[in-house]
């Protein structure tokens, strides 16, 4: 796949496409195992709305934020800059103190919010490694594969836990969700990075 894909005189990045497709998978992950009322269901999508949105502004006005002298010297490059990886952290953090302080303010249940966002963020991972190949290290010289294919171990984690949160009666409502799942997820990470790295 390569890096931009040209629609006329539009440049897209395919690494965003992975991931805006991962967002929307992650979504309909979130939506296939809710089970709660509507109007909470609103709510819980106003604060992802609210999450992503803050975060998008946050990393793309990163540049500016570090170096504010850019605003007069260069102000079309602040839309054209990346925002890097200082953006990256700095718009996580700011939304997920968002989301902190609105489900306080709110009064959303925390372990509904949290088991929300680990149905999204599972389903997301799912369709990222659905188009993202990644490889570990040399395999022995009979093997069919040359290096260890990460990407379909990940695959098969995020499959598996996928499959646990749909066996669970009511997995967003359950207070011992969070638990449960980051013991699992990170036995499973730990193997996959034993076995690959």
């Amino acid at each position: 796949m390569g890096d931009v894909i040209a629609i006329g005189p539009l440049l897209i990045r395919t690494s965003w496409m992975i991931w805006f497709a991962a967002g929307v998978g992650g979504y309909l992950f979130w939506r296939a195992v809710w089970t709660g009322s509507s109007e909470q269901r609103r709510a819980i999508e106003q604060l992802f709305i609210d999450g992503v949105s803050i975060y998008i502004l946050v990393w793309k006005l990163s540049p500016a934020i570090a170096d504010p002298s850019l605003l007069w010297r260069n102000p079309l490059g602040v839309l054209y800059l990346p925002g890097g990886s200082k953006g990256v952290l700095w718009g996580m953090v700011v939304s997920a103190a968002m989301i902190v302080f609105r489900t306080y303010r709110r009064n959303i249940s925390w372990h509904v919010v949290a088991n929300s966002s680990i149905a999204v963020y599972l389903g997301a991972h799912f369709i990222y490694y659905l188009f993202e190949r990644k490889y570990g290290k040399l395999m022995g010289h009979s093997s069919l594969f040359f290096r260890h294919p990460i990407h379909l171990y990940q695959l098969l984690l995020s499959v598996l836990v996928m499959l646990w949160l749909i066996g669970r009666r009511k997995p967003i409502e359950r207070g011992d969700g969070p638990y449960w799942f980051f013991a699992v997820w990170g036995v499973g990470q730990w193997l996959i990075w034993m076995i690959a790295r």
